[in-house]
Order: C-alpha cells, then sequence, then structure tokens
C-alpha cells in the first residue's frame, strides 16, 4: 500500500502533525507528479501517482481527482496543503490556480526533502514524493506567496536582476578581451583616465572609428567633440590621457584594415547587447522600487548599508513581516549560522561545522551586503553626536575576540530588521544610552539618509506610501522629546 511511515516508528513521524490529507506534488516543465497521502494511516490513497500535464486540461483534470478525495474525506480545499519541492517559473500558473481554488500550497528545500527519501543514492518519482511527505511531516515547509502579492512581484523582479547582473559581470570580461586588443588600457583608469563601463565610456567606446589612431592628435577639435558628446564633465583632460596612451599603442589599422574593422563590428554589436541588458537591470530596479515603498520594509533602508535592491531581495525572500519566524529560525533559513554537532555521548566535546548548504543565497547574500555596509561606514549622525551604531559596535567586538565577525553581525542584524518591522520604525541606537536631544539628531539624520537613498529612485514621501507614514511618526516623537 505504499507505506511511507518511518522505519524509525510512526510516533516520531507524527509529531505536530494535525492535518488530515496531504496533496504532494513533484512538479516539472511537461508534467508534474501528484499523489493523495492520508495522514491518519500513513498511507497514498491510489496506488500510483497522477501524472498531470502541465496546463489547464492537466489542472483541470487533478481538479476532478482532489474533489473526489475531498468529498470521500469531507474536507474543503482550505484544510488540506498541496506541498511541492522549491517553486520554479514553470510552476507559477500551476500554483496560482492552485491558490485560486483555496488549497493551501506550500513548499519545502529540495535538499532537505531528498534527505528524507528511503534511498539517498536512487532516485525516482516515488522516492522523491516520499521525501516531499517526510520533509512535510517533519514541519519543514514554507508558505507560497499568492501571485499577486507585493512581495511575490519584488521576489520575481530581484531574482531576474541578479541573473542579469551575473551575465552582466561575464560579459564585461568579454568587452575587456575586445578592448585589449583593439586600444590596450582603455578601461585601466590609470592609464586612460577614464571610469571603466561608465555612461561615457560607453558611449565613446561606441563611436565608429574608435581605437588609439582616433585619439592620437591632442589639438584635434573633432576629437574634442566626441569626446565631449559621449558626457566626460572633464573632455580636455581626458583627450590628452588618450592622446598620451594612444602613442604607445601598436597602431595595425594600415598593416590590417580588415581585422580591425572586424574587431570595432563586434564591439560595437557587444556593446549595443551591453546596453540593453543595463535597461532591462534598471528596469528590474523601478519595479522593485516602486513595489517596496508600499510596504513596511522601506524602514530597513535606513540602516547603514541597506540600499533599495538588497532590501527588495530580504523583502521578497521574507516575504509579509507578519509571517516572519523568530530571529533563529530566519538565521538557519539564510544559512548564517554555523550547525554544531555532538556524537558519542553528552561527555564529547560539540564541534562547529560549515552553515548549512540548504539555505536561501538570495536572502544570505542581502544581509552580508549590509553588514558589509555597516563594517565600512558609520551612521551619518556620528558626527554630530559621537554614537556607532549598534552593527558596527557589534562587528568590531566580535573581530576584537577573534570571534565570527559576519555571521554574528548578521544574526543580530536578523534581530534588530525583526523589531525594526514590528515597530515600524527606523533604524535607531539604544534609547538607554543617548540622551534625548541626541536622539532627536539621530532621528533626523537617518531619516534625510533614507529619504536621499529613494530620492536617487524619484520617489518621494505620500501618503499612500511608508515613507509618508513614518515621516508623520517621526514628526510626533520629535513633538514628544521637545516636551
Amino acid at each position: 500500500m505504499n507505506n511511507v511511515i518511518s522505519r524509525n516508528g510512526k510516533k516520531k513521524l507524527f509529531s505536530g502533525n494535525n492535518h488530515k490529507l496531504l496533496i504532494v506534488g513533484d512538479c516539472a516543465k511537461a508534467e508534474h507528479i501528484v499523489r493523495f497521502f492520508d495522514c491518519s494511516s500513513g498511507q497514498y490513497i491510489y496506488k500510483k501517482p497522477l501524472r498531470v500535464r502541465n496546463d489547464l486540461d492537466g489542472f483541470q483534470f487533478l481538479q476532478k481527482k482532489a474533489q473526489i478525495v475531498l468529498d470521500k474525506m469531507g474536507l474543503k480545499p482550505k484544510s488540506v496543503n498541496f506541498v511541492i519541492e522549491d517553486p520554479a517559473s514553470y510552476s507559477q500558473e500551476f500554483i496560482y490556480y492552485l491558490q485560486k481554488e483555496g488549497f493551501n500550497v506550500l513548499y519545502v528545500n529540495a535538499f532537505r526533502a531528498s534527505n528524507f527519501r528511503e534511498n539517498s543514492r536512487a532516485s525516482n518519482d516515488n522516492l522523491d514524493l516520499d521525501g516531499i511527505v517526510r520533509s512535510a511531516l517533519m514541519g519543514q515547509t514554507y508558505k507560497v506567496d499568492v501571485m499577486n502579492s507585493i512581495y511575490t512581484k519584488l521576489k520575481e523582479s530581484h531574482r531576474e536582476r541578479s541573473r542579469l547582473v551575473k551575465i552582466d559581470n561575464k560579459h564585461k570580461n568579454i568587452i575587456h578581451g575586445q578592448i585589449d586588443q583593439l586600444f590596450p588600457g582603455f578601461l585601466t583608469y590609470s592609464k586612460s583616465g577614464i571610469q571603466a563601463f561608465s555612461k561615457a565610456c560607453i558611449e565613446l567606446m561606441l563611436c565608429k572609428k574608435f581605437g588609439p589612431q582616433l585619439f592620437l592628435k591632442t589639438t584635434s577639435k573633432m576629437n574634442l567633440k566626441t569626446i565631449t558628446k559621449a558626457g566626460f564633465k572633464e573632455p580636455k583632460k581626458v583627450q590628452l590621457k588618450l592622446a598620451e596612451l594612444a602613442t604607445k599603442c601598436i597602431n595595425l589599422t594600415e598593416d590590417l584594415p580588415k581585422v580591425i574593422l572586424m574587431r570595432r563590428e563586434r564591439l560595437q554589436h557587444q556593446l549595443q547587447l551591453y546596453k540593453v541588458r543595463h535597461e532591462c537591470i534598471e528596469y528590474e530596479e523601478q519595479v522593485m522600487a516602486g513595489l517596496l515603498q508600499k510596504t513596511p520594509y522601506v524602514l530597513l533602508t535606513s540602516i547603514t548599508g541597506g540600499g533599495i535592491v538588497t532590501v527588495s531581495a530580504i523583502a521578497g525572500e521574507m516575504g509579509d513581516p507578519l509571517d516572519w519566524p523568530n530571529p533563529d529560525r530566519t538565521a538557519s533559513y539564510a544559512g548564517i549560522i554555523p550547525r554544531q554537532k555532538q556524537s558519542g555521548g553528552s561527555q564529547k566535546e560539540v564541534f562547529t561545522t560549515a552553515p548549512p548548504r540548504a539555505a536561501n543565497k538570495y536572502l544570505k547574500n542581502a544581509l552580508m551586503t549590509i553588514v558589509r555596509g555597516t563594517k565600512k561606514h558609520e551612521h551619518p549622525s556620528y558626527k554630530d553626536i559621537g554614537v556607532p551604531h549598534l552593527l558596527k559596535a557589534h562587528f568590531e567586538k566580535v573581530s576584537l575576540r577573534d570571534g565570527s565577525s559576519y555571521t554574528a553581525t548578521a544574526k543580530k542584524l536578523v534581530r534588530v530588521m525583526t523589531a525594526m518591522l514590528r515597530d515600524e520604525t527606523i533604524y535607531l541606537p539604544d534609547v538607554n544610552k543617548i540622551s534625548p536631544q541626541a536622539y532627536a539628531l539621530w532621528l533626523e539624520a537617518g531619516t534625510n539618509k533614507m529619504l536621499e537613498k529613494w530620492n536617487k529612485a524619484g520617489i518621494q514621501p505620500t501618503d499612500e506610501n511608508f515613507l509618508g507614514k513614518w515621516i508623520k511618526n517621526k514628526e510626533a516623537i520629535v513633538a514628544l522629546i521637545d516636551k
């Protein structure tokens, strides 16, 4: 009867499980594998798994089968968990229809689910589903956000930007190689005085006769016009630097004109592709800023090192702040807590291993980005009141005792963020260690720094976003301090 009860005993496996029915699915691009698991008997209802096509017809087929089981057991969709592995792009529509029908869609980490399989080496449909069932029964599930929610859109937008940036970094190496063939040293700031891949740099590389021979003459008005049109603030200075660099390059234009022409055309195409990709990246950043302003995560941008893109990653991966688990579970989910193991009895020494591999890398990268920022920079109010902010002080304290300062600070950051979202406040100092006047200065400096980030994104405080809501809260707090 396809029994999936643990060999260690039914009691341990079912601890904490209050559900009568689980529907588990292994999603794929063309066809999903679905089974109905009766929690009371510990067995699947159908002997063979259902094969459900990844289209509307397949969903309607699953819907009919599910309704038969629900009617037989006297259940409604909202009381049933539909559990899948990590949601992929090809399963988004399938998830949407499940949520539309009222099912509570959850997911389990694929790596952890694989550890619950009967056979760790082999893999097939039944074994994979068994792993999902056991993982779900042990409570290792996460909620799948509704597809039209702000947080799902943020997650989708940030992950798309991450993919584009990853490709962009590889593409820069390709362009570097082509420039080294055409105009060696052009992308080295110390030699050309040009910031590599700035907008002016890209525009200058896009000129038709780009190469060392174009910039040889220091008095050429045409060259100066080309450099000025590209957008450089000091075109004459750039012209002199490029002329000096051009005299040191080997000019192959007359000897190999066809080769040079081919290299120029190749570079033109690569740069056009580079520009289009950056337009896509800028679009995703605009989308994230527009979505983030409607959420309380806006307040996290007041943390030193917390930019709009970084905070959008946290918001997208963590979802509604009301659904956040406790800080320890959040830190574990992000993979910033080293694991501790002890074997051989209580007398044996506990040893620390690396953080878990089954972690959310997007969330971890975002947390570490903020930690790196807090390590480098003081709070904007530091010049006025001389009070270091909590995260920087914690990093330095752990570093002095030769501890793991990055992961320790990241864990503290999770606790700080949890409190900020709960109380809907910006990043604040310890009230007991600061005077009311210094507290007011901190509020003003922290708010202004946060608004500066949002001004660059073209977003102002309004009654409809959380920036405007915070401005009103800040004014009320300052009024109480003045009294």
